[in-house]
């Protein structure tokens, strides 16, 4: 045994005291859900996980060698002797399910039986074998192939043969081994003898066959790959090295028992290729590999085995127990061996663990073994057990077990890992827990805790490098990172901090806490490689010129070259947001927000302009060029290579800066977009329609005025080239333009801050005047004669024209209003009697759609002023005689009012006023003696209807013409009408109707009209002559009219058109 090995007891043993294995066994071999155990009386018995029999199988007449699985086919391949003597050993090959099914139904109907007689199990179960012809049948010797004992058997069929053939090898005593191979799978496929292979030595009498093992190409890949898979503890853990060196080469046995010599020789230089089926024979003397494609042979080895069943293939490898160690072979060479001394009896594989069974016996000559379960990779002695009269060690479907001569059979189960796992922590064996948890794939949270277990006992000896190295592979699990942070967070473990910090950022799991406590880690440690290294490693090495490791904390810009640095960096984001787009940055393995602001906190202002930039955020860009770098001209330069709306918004939020610092650049940049943008340029932004929106936009004025409150002189030039060089439509916000505009044009003073200083408190201003002048040319501009709506807001022009006593502006908006009274009040508030006039003679023409009313207005005015005003007055008088505007009395009565008058202003206009007033009552006299007669003669009339018959002496109908017949209609208005001639129509006359429904409208109308009085106020107001309407309402009687009057008076009955006289 060797020391190499730790000793552990990590199996139980559980004795089973029903079970079906039989004492008379000679082989064994698991075969998918079944033990397959061979008698010495040619039986072939059936087990189940729990080690009871299934049934059995009568393969042969006396004796059972070997068997063998062949798993892809699910066949049972058997060699075994029909009749006493080794000439009659025979290979079959079964159908395995159909073994299973005979073996299970010749136990079950033989079950009754077994019951009654009470015979042990394996007798009761031998006496029910079943009869079952193989799939094929072949006879091992003959006249060809002499006679030998039957000493190995080997099967391979995983498909990859030549042909997808069964291949079956079969290793004599005499040195040769037999090669058969077939398909089986055919109704006509049948097994032949294909190769004998000779493995004698050239010296020597040791030549017996002890094993064969077939190795699958797949197995070969993987031991090609040094012996590990993906899933090497050894390399898991990170720093054990592997059992088995390359190929090639031999790896020394492990201390404790001598040293293993590597000796190999080959005849044949060839290399293994996956994908060639290879098979192992070992010897007395020699182990070997041959290449069953060529039958090529490699002699591995001078030393052979001279005990059967001490050879198995474990991980691609050919596992070779020896008495003093256990040796693993690949196809060209041996690989390596592992000291572990004793008598070997037998060599089986349970997963992982090696079965190593050793001849333990006493010198007194007691028979005893001992059963050790070796894990090779991990040097761990897993546990041993003695065992007395042992018969058999079977690794069966339910694990491993033992039975022995006398019967007993014995199960070996392992504990649980947590409880493996909890005995190697006691013993501070962590590598070793960790081990074993990657060999049965633990979950990874155990992987985890197993690590934090094992960082922890390093922190507490003080090992922090190697804590931190465990710390580092629990990244992503359940343990959270504060738990790693908080044990090293003092200033001496701040390198182990770091690199913790690092990996949890590069597995993408640093939050923005984490990216501040590293880079504060960097800059404690003022390790600007580091630094770089970390901002770099998801931006590439071309990223590298705009944070160097030369630069200092203050991050400064130094000169040409740096700024120029600077502009690139700035120029990287650009082109990512610029024009339109939607920049969106590589995805960084850190928060990039809280690296900006530690960065920024901590003096690193090129590193946080990198940041930026790799982030693909303008505003972080302007805030290190603007408010830690002051690079105004750069920040100017890549904002005018963003796109418009971000022009704008950067504009907004540093406009006040950038005006301070240079205005003119500034307010060129403002000017460039606020104007609309080159028609070429949004017809050639790409398809993206947030990009041609984009090339459209026009930033509003009116959202920077506030910048200019120190500069007004710039806002107006601003202002002015917007408004005068833009196209209709293309400004928007234009109501707010023109309002900012005439602000500055009427303000009393314009000067900037930077004149002002200058001049030392002076007045120097633009030109008040001519800005006052641009104002009103400003308010024509905006309101135009073609114009349906002004392009700025009436009221508050107003407001700012009466505020700053801008008389033209007044004047001409109260006329684009068509305020004309309020111009006309305007010039009486200045006494401008002149102006006052010619408002009055522009305004006051009803026919042009003026206000009359205004002469009216101006008269009183200037009767009500003190001075002489005579030439003003008969101005007005003339205009209201010409325009009736006023009647005489009103006239008369408004310049009495003016006690300084002379009656020379006036004598004139009255003498022609009581000259027309003379005409004008000769003329209503005419009219109402004219009236009278008339109204006389109707009178007189109506009385003789009233008082007098009528006579009615028409001949002929009045509607056709005829001779009147009876019956005959006569009306009173003198018209008469055969009755056929009239039809339903009797009850007037239908030539008179129409003129007296005119007249019953007339009155109708009036009626209605005597009921509006809105109506007769409104004509009232529209007529130079007042008191002719009211007279003419007068004379139709309407004043009279009433609701109650109306509603008193029923509807016009009797002979509307003549009373009806029916003969």
């Amino acid at each position: 045994m060797s020391f190499a090995f730790k000793k552990f007891n990590f199996f139980q043993q559980h004795e089973v005291k029903i079970h079906g294995c039989p004492a008379n066994s000679t082989c064994h071999c698991l075969g998918g859900s079944l033990l397959y155990v061979g008698c010495d009386n040619g039986t072939v018995h059936l087990l189940d996980e729990a080690f009871q029999s299934q049934g059995s199988l009568s393969a042969y007449g006396h004796k059972v060698l070997f068997i063998a699985w062949a798993p892809a086919r699910q066949l049972l391949v058997t060699v075994g002797l029909e009749e006493p003597g080794i000439s009659t050993a025979t290979l079959k090959v079964w159908e395995a399910e159909r073994v299973a099914t005979a073996a299970a139904t010749a136990a079950a109907a033989s079950s009754a039986a077994a019951a009654i007689s009470a015979l042990p199990q394996p007798a009761a179960a031998s006496a029910a074998a079943a009869s079952l012809p193989p799939l094929r049948l072949h006879k091992l010797f003959s006249s060809k192939h002499p006679e030998s004992e039957v000493t190995a058997l080997a099967v391979a069929d995983d498909g990859s043969a030549a042909g997808h053939l069964l291949l079956v090898a079969v290793g004599l005593a005499a040195g040769a081994v037999h090669v058969f191979s077939g398909d089986v799978s055919s109704q006509k496929g049948k097994l032949t003898h294909t190769g004998k292979l000779q493995v004698r030595p050239d010296s020597g009498e040791l030549w017996k066959v002890t094993a064969l093992v077939f190795a699958a190409p797949q197995q070969q890949q993987q031991q090609g790959r040094n012996g590990a898979s993906n899933k090497d503890p050894a390399a898991a853990a990170g720093g054990s090295s592997s059992k088995i060196a390359a190929l090639g080469r031999s790896t020394p046995a492990a201390s404790g028992g001598g040293a293993c010599e590597s000796s190999s020789s080959s005849s044949s230089s060839q290399q293994a290729t996956p994908g060639q089926q290879w098979l192992y024979v070992v010897t007395e003397a020699q182990t070997l590999a041959f290449n069953m494609a060529d039958m090529s042979k490699t002699i591995l080895d001078q030393q052979g085995l001279l005990a059967s069943g001490c050879a198995v293939l474990q991980e691609g490898l050919l596992v070779v127990a020896r008495d003093d160690a256990l040796y693993e072979y690949t196809p060209e060479t041996r690989a390596g061996c592992t000291a572990f001394e004793g008598l070997k009896q037998g060599l089986a594989k349970l997963r992982r663990y090696l079965v190593v069974t050793t001849d333990d016996t006493s010198p007194d000559g007691a028979a005893s073994s001992q059963l050790h379960l070796l894990d090779v990779r991990n040097k761990l002695l897993a546990g041993s057990f003695g065992l007395q009269g042992l018969a058999a060690v079977v690794v069966g479907p339910g694990g491993l077990a033992t039975w022995d001569k006398a019967g007993r059979l014995v199960r070996y189960f392992e504990v649980e890992l947590s409880t493996q796992l909890e005995v190697l922590f006691k013993r501070s064996l962590h590598k070793l827990a960790l081990d074993l948890a990657l060999c049965h794939d633990a979950d990874p949270q155990l992987i985890a805790a197993i690590r934090q277990r094992w960082g922890d006992h390093l922190y507490a000896k003080a090992e922090y490098e190697g804590a931190m190295a465990q710390y580092l592979e629990t990244i992503g699990s359940d343990l959270e990172p504060s738990y790693v942070i908080r044990r090293f967070l003092d200033a001496q473990r701040i390198h182990s901090l770091t690199r913790y910090l690092e990996q949890l950022h590069a597995a993408g799991l640093g939050t923005a806490d984490h990216t501040t406590l590293l880079l504060n880690c960097y800059t404690k440690l003022k390790d600007v490689g580091k630094l770089d290294a970390f901002l770099h490693r998801n931006a590439g090495s071309s990223s590298s010129s705009s944070s160097s490791s030369s630069r200092g904390p203050a991050g400064g810009v130094g000169g040409g070259a740096a700024g120029m640095a600077v502009l690139a960096a700035a120029e990287k984001a650009a082109r990512r947001h610029g024009k339109g787009g939607k920049g969106e940055g590589p995805q960084l393995s850190f928060d990039p927000e809280t690296a900006f602001k530690v960065l920024r906190s901590a003096g690193y202002a090129q590193h946080a302009l990198f940041v930026a930039e790799q982030a693909a955020q303008p505003q972080w860009i302007l805030d290190v060029l603007l408010e830690d770098m002051g690079s105004f001209p750069e920040a100017l330069a890549f904002i005018g290579m963003l796109s418009r709306r971000q022009q704008a918004q950067a504009l907004q939020r540093y406009g006040k800066l950038l005006i301070g610092a240079a205005p003119d650049d500034t307010t060129a940049l403002l000017m460039a977009l606020c104007m609309p943008g080159p028609e070429s340029q949004a017809d050639h932004t790409g398809d993206s329609a947030d990009a041609k929106a984009d090339a459209k936009f026009v930033a509003s004025v009116a959202d920077y005025a506030q910048l200019y409150a120190d500069r007004p002189t710039r806002l107006l030039y601003l202002c002015e080239f917007i408004l005068f060089n833009s196209g209709e439509g293309e400004v928007p916000q234009e109501q707010q333009l023109y309002h900012t505009l005439l602000e500055l044009y009427l303000a009393e003073q314009l000067v900037d801050h930077e004149l002002q200083e200058a001049a030392a408190g002076s007045a120097a201003e633009v030109a008040p005047q001519a800005r006052r002048d641009k104002a009103r040319e400003l308010l024509q501009r905006g309101w135009q004669p073609h114009m349906a709506q002004p392009k700025y807001d009436p009221e508050h022009a107003l407001v700012l024209c009466r505020q700053h006593s801008y008389v033209p502006g007044l004047v001409l908006l109260y006329d684009k209003k068509r305020l004309y009274r309020e111009v006309a009040a305007l010039h009486m508030q200045a006494g401008d009697y002149g102006s006052l006039i010619a408002a009055c003679v522009q305004y006051g023409d009803a026919a042009a759609g003026g206000d009359p009313q205004l002469w009216a207005e101006a008269l009183e005015f200037f009767c009500s002023q003190p001075g002489d005003c005579s030439s003003a007055i008969s101005q007005v008088l003339q205009h209201i005689e010409q325009g009736e505007l006023l009647p005489p009395l009103v006239v008369l009565q408004t310049l009495a009012k003016n006690k300084n008058l002379k009656v020379s202003i006036v004598k004139d206009y009255v003498a022609r006023q009581l000259q027309m007033e003379g005409k004008e009552i000769a003329k209503d006299r005419d009219t109402i003696s004219r009236l009278q007669v008339e109204t006389s003669a109707m009178k007189a009339e109506a009385a003789k209807l009233k008082r007098q018959p009528h006579v009615f002496q028409s001949s002929r109908c009045a509607a056709s013409g005829q001779a009147l017949e009876l019956p005959v209609v006569h009306f009173m208005c003198g018209h008469s009408f055969n009755l056929r001639s009239l039809g339903e129509s009797d009850r007037e006359c239908p030539l008179c109707a129409p003129d007296f429904r005119r007249v019953l409208d007339i009155r109708r109308n009036m009626k209605a009209g005597a009921l509006k009085p809105d109506e007769f106020f409104s004509q009232l107001d529209a007529s130079a002559d007042g008191f002719g309407v009211v007279a003419e309402h007068f004379g139709r009687g309407v004043m009279n009219m009433t609701q109650q009057s109306m509603a008193s008076q029923g509807p016009a009955a009797g002979a509307g058109a003549g009373a009806l006289g029916q003969l």
